[in-house]
């Protein structure tokens, strides 16, 4: 019993590291991105001073470049994320040996370090992870982000929360790819394996809501716990579908690149027109 509670509470405790250090990461890159700011800002104040060309050309960039940096970092994120996806999805297409082989290794792997502390752990993980578990978190957020009145946030989050479901329904029908085999699931699962249905369900809830949190949060370090949050339950998440033996890992990371590639594409959207309307308004009441 004592070594059962021991193995449970260092999972846990895992998955607190993981979060912890990715806090750290995320904390770390602001000063990153202030130092560069600092970098290209100094120059063009300088000039600005001395050529009022340049300050009308400060006063554009200052306009327009956010928005430009959005679309570009936005779309680099959602092509990287894309690219990824169908490199996994070619390789399930022609039944690559390599990807195969990957496949089985992780999956007898993970089969013989079940343990009984193990299985509880990602058991609470998947039902986290779950179509119900996203929907309840998912609706919760609804109903809190209702009481303040953020009506075009209930419409991004339910515009890619049930987008990325279709999406995801879709993608498993197109491959049509058999799970592991029945006998060694810890957990019974139906339909078609790739890709993931719980790695990217939660990808989709979960990145949407550290996107509005980012938005939410005041400081900084809460900023950055959102995403390490959002990330490390991701991570779990997914490896308990391999744990529990219902999909392969190539059919978890697909599910992960195919939910951050379609929240992209989402908030790139949705943040281009937040950006453009507050554009508008602001000429309109300089007007």
């Amino acid at each position: 019993m004592e070594v059962h509670v021991g193995r449970i509470l260092t999972l846990y405790a895992a998955f607190l590291g993981l979060f912890l250090i990715l806090w750290a990461c995320f904390y770390a890159a602001l000063p990153a991105l202030r130092h560069a700011g600092r970098l290209v800002a100094r120059p063009i104040a300088r000039a600005s001073v001395r050529w009022v060309r340049i300050g009308r050309l400060t006063n554009w960039v200052r306009t327009y470049v956010p928005i430009a940096i959005i679309i570009i970092v936005g779309g680099l994120v959602t092509v990287w994320a894309g690219d990824e996806f169908i490199d996994l999805a070619e390789l399930v297409h022609v039944k690559s040996t390599k990807l195969q082989d990957v496949d089985v290794i992780a999956h007898a792997w993970s089969i013989s370090k079940r343990t009984a502390a193990e299985t509880n752990f990602f058991v609470v993980m998947t039902y986290i992870g779950s179509p119900v578990g996203m929907a309840v978190i998912a609706v919760a957020a609804a109903i809190a982000l209702a009481l303040t009145r953020r009506w075009r946030w209930i419409l991004y989050l339910a515009v890619t929360a049930g987008g990325g479901s279709l999406l995801n329904m879709e993608l498993k029908r197109y491959f049509a790819r058999a799970r592991p085999d029945v006998a060694e699931m810890l957990r019974r699962a139906t339909g078609y394996s790739f890709p993931s249905g719980h790695a990217m369900g939660s990808t989709v809830v979960l990145l949407a809501l550290s996107y509005l949190a980012f938005r939410t949060a005041t400081h900084w370090r809460w900023k950055a716990a959102c995403l390490a949050l959002a990330w490390t339950l991701i991570t779990a998440i997914s490896l308990s579908r391999v744990y529990l033996g219902v999909h392969w890992i190539s059919d978890v990371a697909a599910g992960v690149t195919a939910g951050a590639l379609w929240v992209g594409v989402t908030t790139l959207a949705y943040e281009t027109l937040r950006r453009i309307r507050l554009l508008r308004g602001a000429r309109v009441s300089g007007s």
